[in-house]
C-alpha cells in the first residue's frame, strides 16, 4: 500500500495516473548517474530507465541548446509529467528556466522538481515557487535599468560620450542566430535573452547582411 502513494508524490487523488520522465544534467562527469537516480528514488519516484534523459553540460548553457532535454521534451506526450531533481537542470538562469516552465505548461507536461518539495511548477494557479521566479526575473530587469541609467548620468556628468554600446556580446549575437534557425519566435528569443524584440531583430538582419563565412 505505502508503494501505491509514492509513485508521484503530492498529485492530488483525482488526478489520472500519468508517465513520469526524468532529465539529470551532470556537467561534472559522463557516468552513469547511479547517485541522481538514488536521490529520485529516495524522493519517493519510480524511476524507469528508457524515460531518462541525462545531459553533460555546463549550467550556463541554455536549455534550448541541452540535445537530450529538447529530444526528451519532444517525446513527452501531454498531461504526462517531467521530474528534476533542481531547477538549474531547466535553465542557465530565472528567465531561462522559466522560459522552459511556460514551454511545458504550454505542451500541458506537468514539471515537478526535488529540489522544491515536488511540486507542480506549470499547474495553474502558480505555485508560490514559479511566482518567486517571475519576482526575480522582475527585479533583475529593474536592476539593470537602474544601473544603466546610472552609468549614463555619470558619463554625461564626466563627458563621456553616451551612444548606444551593443547590448550583447558577440556570443549571446551568435545564440540568438542559432535559435532564430532553429524555429523559435522573434518574442521567445528576446524574452529569453531579456532583450527587446528590436534588438533581436537588428541581430537578425545583421547576420543576414554579413553572413559568416562557410
Amino acid at each position: 500500500m505505502a508503494t501505491n502513494k509514492t509513485i508521484l508524490p503530492q498529485l492530488p487523488p483525482d488526478v489520472p495516473a500519468q508517465k513520469t520522465y526524468f532529465y539529470i544534467n551532470n556537467p561534472r562527469t559522463r557516468q552513469f548517474p547511479e547517485q541522481e537516480l538514488i536521490d529520485l528514488d529516495r524522493a519517493g519516484y519510480t524511476v524507469v530507465l528508457n524515460r531518462v534523459a541525462v545531459d553533460n553540460v555546463p549550467p550556463f548553457v541554455p536549455a534550448a541548446e541541452r540535445m537530450e532535454l529538447n529530444a526528451l521534451l519532444r517525446r513527452i506526450a501531454p498531461e504526462d509529467a517531467l521530474v528534476v531533481l533542481d531547477l538549474s537542470s531547466l535553465g542557465c538562469n530565472a528567465r531561462d528556466v522559466l522560459w522552459t516552465l511556460m514551454q511545458c505548461r504550454k505542451a500541458k507536461i506537468a514539471v515537478r522538481c526535488v529540489e522544491l518539495g515536488g511540486a507542480e511548477l506549470t499547474r495553474r494557479p502558480e505555485p508560490p515557487a514559479t511566482r518567486t521566479l517571475r519576482a526575480i526575473i522582475r527585479m533583475e530587469t529593474a536592476t539593470r535599468s537602474e544601473r544603466s541609467t546610472s552609468s549614463l548620468k555619470t558619463a554625461r556628468a564626466n563627458g563621456r560620450p553616451t551612444g548606444r554600446p551593443a547590448s550583447l556580446s558577440r556570443t549571446d549575437q551568435e545564440r540568438i542566430v542559432r535559435f532564430l534557425g532553429k524555429g523559435l519566435s522573434v518574442s521567445e528569443v528576446a524574452r529569453r535573452f531579456g532583450t527587446s524584440r528590436q534588438t533581436v531583430m537588428r541581430v537578425r538582419a545583421a547576420a543576414t547582411l554579413h553572413p559568416k563565412d562557410g
